[in-house]
């Protein structure tokens, strides 16, 4: 005998489940529930009917039939679709909005995992993080699930309302909490950082500022006449490729703890109310890490209100202002474009650090320190060739171009004809191309 239909399975599933010791104790209310049936035999004749609705559903025919050979799900996947089903149509409007039904997670129930389940990998259930209660994870079942398994018909209209559904679960997801950032544990040093002596300095009173808090706040008697604001926020402002992120990997390194750099591209977002949900979370995971946090590219984020049109633009800025006051650790904007900054913003930047572009005996430096000794043809010099006005970043394609010029002719190693004709490619970027029309 096998399933035919969705309500079959479920109504053997609502059997099973009163096989507990406080289903069968109104047989005897005046006795114990271990008098009545033995816990070892109540849980012996739900194994027996869990083999029994498992042999069922091996050879499940008709729409149920239709729908596990189409989404080929094994017998505990399916335990917990049900349950997920069955829990959310027992579950009134408010309760689901408001979380006031708290029921078991269905998957550690049942000892699945969900992130390599079928039930994940087709589609049929979406996880996502429940904003009232952000450490408890909400399962969705979507619409092609739901229909699929009862026979009903899939419409595009249901279709687009799972695409939301799953664009939802991406946005709200613990993967998409971890991709707004990532952790990094720097391997640099001052000896790595190729800067001016002012640059320099500026670097090592931040980091004695961070290093001598409790000393400035609680002996000096900073924390009574500064309240807010107390945070070592730093502004890196200049060219691309002049240092401004290897100098906040190395006031991490000096600090003992780790980068945390935030992603932009992950920190936006085009529904409202979410970016200033992502600004909130970054600055919060930094606080418990206790780590450095980094926004490259800052000026996307922190433009002046004056040139902003949308209400959600300008919200966005003033949740940034406001959680940069309460932060009292290391923050660091990196940008290429200072002069785009909320005035506002600028005044919550404890110290503003410019990293103009090398001197030409810089870049020599610089390039000395990319080129390994081991990768140089013997004798090779560095000297004279045509670096200067080119970045740190400049000076790492070329020796990426080098390299393959050498490779291309079967070269033992770089000579400087190879490092010639890199710095050659690499500055046609500053270059006009003229094109054939």
């Amino acid at each position: 005998m096998s399933y035919t239909n969705y309500h079959q399975i479920v109504q053997d599933f609502n059997y099973m489940n009163k096989l507990t010791p406080s289903q069968l104790y109104h047989y005897n209310p005046y006795a114990e529930p271990e008098d009545v049936i033995k816990n070892s035999i109540i849980t012996k004749i739900r194994n027996i009917w869990k083999e029994h609705i498992n042999e069922r559903f091996t050879n499940a025919k008709g729409p149920l039939g239709t729908f596990l050979a189409s989404y080929p799900l094994t017998f505990r996947e399916l335990c917990c679709l049900i349950e997920l089903i069955e829990t959310s149509n027992d579950e009134s409007d408010f309760e689901k909005e408001n979380m006031i039904k708290v029921v078991d997670d269905p998957f550690r129930k049942h000892n699945v995992r969900f992130e390599s389940s079928r039930l994940r990998k087709h589609g049929l259930v979406f996880r996502i993080i429940n904003p009232l209660r952000p450490l408890r994870m909400v399962y969705e079942v979507s619409f092609r699930a739901q229909l699929g398994i009862t026979g009903q018909g899939y419409t595009d209209e249901y279709e687009q309302l799972d695409l939301m559904l799953e664009e939802e679960s991406k946005r709200n997801s613990p993967e998409q909490l971890d991709s707004l950032y990532r952790f990094i544990t720097p391997l640099v040093s001052f000896n790595d950082l190729i800067v001016n002596d002012k640059v320099r300095e500026h670097l090592r009173a931040a980091i004695a500022r961070e290093q001598g808090k409790q000393t400035m706040l609680k002996e000096w008697g900073l924390d009574r006449t500064i309240l807010y604001g107390r945070g070592t926020t730093l502004n890196f402002r200049g060219p691309p490729g002049t240092g401004k992120t290897l100098a906040a990997g190395v006031i991490a390194t000096e600090l003992g703890r780790k980068l945390l750099m935030v992603r932009y591209d992950q920190l936006q977002s085009s529904f409202i109310s979410v970016t200033e949900k992502h600004i909130h979370q970054v600055f919060d995971i930094a606080r418990m890490k206790d780590a450095v946090l980094f926004f490259d590219e800052a000026d996307a984020i922190a433009l002046s209100r004056a040139s902003l049109d949308r209400s959600w633009e300008m919200s966005q800025v003033n949740t940034l202002l406001k959680e940069l006051e309460m932060f009292e650790g290391v923050c660091i904007f990196a940008t290429n474009f200072a002069e785009k900054y909320d005035p506002a913003f600028q005044r919550r930047l404890t110290m503003h650090i410019d990293f103009p572009l090398p001197t030409k005996e810089q870049a020599e430096m610089i390039l000395n320190k990319l080129l390994p000794r081991r990768a140089r043809e013997k004798g090779l010099s560095l000297h004279g060739l045509k670096v200067a006005g080119m970045s740190g970043g400049d000076l790492k394609n070329v020796v990426l171009n080098a390299a393959g010029f050498a490779l291309k002719g079967k070269a033992k190693s770089i000579g400087r004809k190879h490092l010639e004709e890199a710095i050659g490619v690499t500055m046609m970027k500053n270059k006009t191309v003229g094109y054939i029309q």
